[in-house]
């Protein structure tokens, strides 16, 4: 009894930390043994009853990550190379110390190395088939399952023929080749999808009374909220609610004559986007913003961060009428 309680309550810790670690569970099914069966379905019910409250006010609050996008066909394409090379090690773990079970386990390391490693990931490109849901740090546990394998195909090495030996090798160097640059690129700062910091030096600096802010999408809202204190003072175009009385992510936006009537009567926007390229949102508002802009607006300056761009708007009359005295000259 006590292990399980002990098991119940880790998992249910980890399920109330972070929800997606509920994945593991399935994990486990696939691996646990017949005898401990019931024992462990009991436990994992129990997990499930005492993280669904959580689940459930996620639910209700998933507006706050609709900003994760469907999965691409390359997270599809590389998750499917790995799947690959995991189970080519798994068949290189499957005999010898790697592959048999000791008395003091119930089953053997290549057992629950695989299914860790593919199913939360498997699992969750699923679901986001339904609602978009997968980034990949949100089964990054998963990860765990193909180093084990790794570890275990190596331990195994000694023991196989030297053709087989090769080819081993070589597909631990292939899998490792694969993993590191990847690795790499996720510690480095141009792996952010969107760079806040930089974001907001920009805004603070570009700035001025009497400018209006407009985030050409609703989404790109959220970023405001990493520096409060530089968005605070800027006066928002759009913007009829804040991100804080919305209780998401985005804010409440104006209908949009009035955001149109707000941007006609602006000495200078500074509109802040998406890199070029990319584009979150395509509903009627966007479209409007940006008819507006190319109608009344000269683009003045462009300003690239990682991940956005910003984006000075001055009216039309006064760039033409700028341009008119340069060439009087």
């Amino acid at each position: 009894m006590a292990p399980w309680i002990a098991y119940g309550t880790l998992m249910l810790a980890a399920c109330i930390l972070h929800q997606f670690a509920a994945l593991a569970l399935v994990v486990h099914a696939f691996v646990v043994p017949d005898y401990a069966r019931r024992a462990w379905a009991y436990t994992a019910l129990l997990v499930a009853a005492g993280v669904a409250p959580l689940a459930a006010l996620g639910m209700a609050q998933s507006r706050q990550v609709a900003w994760i996008e469907s999965v691409t066909g390359s997270e599809y394409q590389r998750f499917a190379i790995l799947a690959s090379f995991a189970m080519v090690l798994s068949y290189f773990a499957s005999s010898g110390n790697a592959g048999k079970v000791s008395p003091e386990a119930p089953f053997s390391l290549r057992a629950i190395a695989l299914p860790l490693f593919i199913l939360p990931t498997a699992l969750l490109m699923l679901i986001s088939l339904y609602k978009p849901f997968y980034v990949e740090r949100y089964v990054l546990y998963g990860l765990v399952g193909l180093a084990l394998l790794l570890g275990a195909a190596l331990d195994r090495m000694p023991e196989l023929s030297p053709k087989l030996r090769v080819t081993g090798v070589i597909v631990v160097a292939l899998a490792i080749a694969l993993l590191i640059p990847e690795s790499l690129k996720l510690r480095a700062p141009e792996s952010r999808s969107d760079n806040v910091t930089d974001l907001a030096v920009v805004l603070s600096r570009e700035y001025t009374p009497g400018d209006g802010i407009l985030y050409l999408s609703v989404k790109r809202r959220a970023w405001s909220l990493a520096y409060p204190s530089v968005n605070r003072g800027m006066f928002d175009l759009a913007q009829e609610f804040t991100p804080e009385a919305s209780h998401d992510l985005y804010g409440t936006e104006l209908p949009s004559p009035q955001i149109r009537a707000r941007m006609r009567s602006s000495a200078r926007i500074i509109v802040v986007a998406e890199p070029k390229g990319i584009h979150v949102g395509s509903g009627g508002t966007e479209r409007m913003k940006e008819r507006v802009l190319a109608e009344y607006f000269t683009r003045a300056l462009t300003i690239q961060v990682d991940g956005a761009q910003v984006m000075i708007y001055e009216p039309r009359t006064t760039a033409t009428a700028a341009e008119l005295a340069v060439s009087q000259e």
